[in-house]
């Protein structure tokens, strides 16, 4: 009876542990957007003054500045200029880069997903290999080669940079998700005329179409948001991408005077992007459900 009681009690307790969980990390999460928020519209002395004391005297001229509609003084200027044409720069290599990615990682995941074949293991890990080493190993050997075939300074450049770092782990995540699909739908389509390409196209991919909007957003956020290849690679020159002219007016930049609504603003604003494509793909990304490709059954 008594552990009766106790395990009963402890179930009560529970709900009360996960909500307190549940709330400390959104808490942790959001807090640092509601600052930056709040900041952005905020001029730079209410921000000096405190933003979490703050109660009034909000102004969207943060915003008008970063988007070109309002006067800006000479020292941000040409760096205000320079987020407009980042926001261009970056959408222009991370949307195609996810795109191709996300549609030669689906071929590869499904190959990988549903077939046998001689050394399917060991390539299954260098794949996984391949994105063990850290981006800045890799930085050099980039710069150098790109240097000296002339795309140092282009999108397209950083384009094949960013295709061959989602490739592998996109390719990875979809193999498994491919392998958790029912072959016994695949199969029935096959015994009703189709060819493997129009069962691919009008049953597999419909119904793995969560994982792959899950790995289109997951590419897009690597090109949209790195800044190490960025700005090695861009920085300074007319390809440069969002992170790096956001680093302009980051307040850890010395020699310039730090405006910090200005880049809470442009910050608040880069962040738009990433979760318009979340809430529009949101429907699609339900029930993921990956399993062990290596061990898994195949067609």
């Amino acid at each position: 009876m008594r552990n009766d009681a106790a395990r009963v009690a402890g179930e009560g307790w529970r709900p009360w542990l996960v909500g307190a969980g549940v709330a400390l990390v959104a808490f942790w999460c959001l807090f640092p957007l509601y600052w930056t928020l709040k900041a952005s519209f905020m001029d730079e002395s209410a921000i000096i003054m405190g933003v979490a004391n703050h109660a009034g005297g909000y102004t969207f001229d943060n915003y008008l500045r970063v988007l070109g509609l309002s006067s800006s003084d000479s020292i941000f200027g040409g760096q205000t200029r320079a987020i407009m044409a980042g926001f261009v720069n970056s959408a222009l290599v991370a949307l195609p880069a996810a795109a191709a990615g996300t549609a030669i990682a689906t071929l590869a995941g499904y190959v990988l997903g549903r077939f046998e074949f001689p050394f399917k293991g060991p390539l299954l890990y260098v794949l996984l290999a391949s994105r063990t080493l850290p981006p800045i190993a890799l930085l050099i050997p980039y710069y150098v080669f790109f240097a000296a075939i002339g795309l140092a300074g282009s999108l397209f450049g950083l384009w094949i940079v960013y295709l061959t770092a989602v490739i592998p782990l996109l390719s990875w995540v979809l193999m498994g998700y491919f392998a958790s699909l029912p072959v016994e739908i695949e199969r029935a389509a096959r015994m009703d005329g189709c060819t493997r390409w129009q069962m691919l196209r009008h049953v597999t991919l419909p119904m793995a179409l969560p994982g792959i909007a899950a790995a289109f957003i997951i590419a897009f956020l690597v090109g949209w948001n790195d800044l190490l290849f960025a700005i090695v690679l861009t920085g300074g020159t007319s390809a440069q991408t969002l992170s790096a002219a956001l680093l302009g007016l980051s307040p850890l930049m010395p020699g310039f005077r730090a405006d910090l609504g200005l880049f809470a603003a442009a910050s608040m604003l880069a962040a738009l992007p990433p979760l318009a494509l979340a809430m529009l793909f949101q429907r699609f990304i339900t029930n993921l459900n990956i399993v062990d490709p290596v061990t898994s059954n195949t067609d």
